[in-house]
């Protein structure tokens, strides 16, 4: 037996183990790998540990830190130790010693590398200011378990914020209505709104500044504030997202939607009719995404001008368009020349038209693939796409596959931009 085992003294019994096993099991597992049997049930000797062993014990909580708990009281009131097992999961503090619980240096230490460890300091220690000040900083969720004192102290509430906005949430009722500490709150993270009191979610500047720092905040404002159009207009301009939590009416606002379409323009989709009928604003949607079109009014679909715009952005574009434009030659064999790949969704009847092939692959050689059999198989509209794309001629016939002359070609091209 190795060093290792020498620690541990063996039990002569045996013990079934399930799969699921516990932490105790886990650790051992993990650091010994004791050998198992077939099956879903583990037959190992189980052995003591020696948790007086300083080293084994590390190895432990390093692992898993709540494993502390098995340690020896003397080895829980070692300070290395548990700051390891705390860095490893803050809740193995609730294991150490009431000594290291109450040692302000300790828990100092600790909640700087894991601020919710907090939650097991010493009912002193959590009303110390520079303390919980320090665990905040890591995690401020830690504000939870700070004094009731401190949670009321418009001071220390003010510093928690200005390090996260959303340590709000643990603060007083009282200073939940303070206006600068609500203020400086939003001003750090917008959401930190949701934690405001209801006056506060009424007052307009404190929301424009939630809401221009995090769209979103516009959740958390007052339905009267929802219905204003600069405020609105701020969040939508950060988050387009934001759109969702306007007013009925501002959702259908033209410069409120053109100002979230800047973000992405698929926010066409919860426009009003009346705004998916409007030619500018979606050519102004289609512009940014062709997909938009998706969006815009049957008539719109059918507009030359927008749906060219729409496909020269995004050849997929063209699928939405109108039966008609798909089987328009003046149409299609426009749009072919902004984006070859329009060629996809042509009727079949054009893909089989030798100009908008040639104009198709001339503008992007990848655009083979959508002609017609008996054009794959032309070798001078092949030879077209091969000056383009190298690569293409993995789309021509099989006969012009084999094509020496073509090969060499498709050879040149890619290594002329390769």
């Amino acid at each position: 037996m190795g060093k290792t085992n020498q620690k541990f003294q063996l039990i002569t019994a045996f013990h079934t183990v399930p799969f699921c096993t516990p932490p105790l099991y886990n650790t051992f597992y993990l650091l010994h790998k004791l050998p198992t049997v077939p099956g879903c049930r583990r037959r190992i000797k189980m052995s003591t540990y020696d948790w007086n062993d300083k080293a084994f014990v590390l190895a432990a909580v390093k692992q898993d830190g709540v494993e502390l708990q098995y340690a020896s009281e003397p080895l829980k009131r070692n300070r290395n130790l548990v700051l390891a097992a705390v860095i490893q999961d803050a809740d193995a503090l609730q294991y150490a010693s009431n000594e290291l619980k109450g040692d302000r240096d300790f828990v100092l230490a600790a909640v700087k590398q894991h601020g919710l460890a907090l939650e097991y300091a010493s009912e002193p220690l959590k009303g110390d200011r520079d303390l919980v000040l320090a665990a905040v900083a890591h995690q401020w969720l830690a504000l939870e378990y700070a004094s009731e004192s401190l949670k009321g102290d418009r001071d220390f509430v003010l510093a928690a914020v200005k390090q996260h906005g959303c340590a709000l949430k643990y603060a007083s009722e009282g200073l939940k209505s303070n206006r600068e500490v609500v203020l400086a709150a939003v001003t750090k993270d917008g959401l930190a709104l949701e934690y405001a009191s209801e006056e506060l979610k009424r007052d307009r500047d404190l929301v424009l500044a939630a809401v221009k720092q995090y769209g979103l905040a516009l959740e958390y404002a007052s339905e009267g504030l929802k219905r204003d159009k600069d405020i609105v207009l701020a969040a939508v301009t950060h988050d387009d997202d934001a759109l969702q939590y306007a007013s009925e009416e501002l959702k259908h606002d033209r410069d409120i939607v053109l100002a979230a379409m800047t973000q992405d323009s698929l926010v066409l989709q919860i426009a009003s009719n009346e705004l998916k009928g409007d030619r500018d604003f979606v050519i102004a949607a289609v512009t940014k995404d062709g997909l938009a079109l998706d969006y815009a009014s049957e008539e719109l679909k059918g507009d030359r001008d927008i749906v060219l715009a729409a496909v020269t952005q995004d050849s997929h574009a063209l699928q939405i368009a109108s039966n008609e434009l798909k089987g328009d030659r003046d149409f299609v064999l426009a749009a072919v020349t902004h984006n070859g790949l329009v060629l996809e969704y042509a009727s079949e009847e054009l893909k089989g038209d030798r100009d908008i092939v040639s104009a198709a692959v001339t503008q992007d050689g990848n655009a083979l693939q959508y002609a017609s059999e008996p054009l794959k198989g032309d070798r001078d509209l092949v030879l077209a796409a091969l000056k383009q794309n190298g690569l293409a001629l993995e789309y021509a016939s099989e006969e012009l596959k084999r094509d020496r002359d073509l090969i060499n070609r498709s050879y040149l091209s890619c290594g002329e931009t390769g």
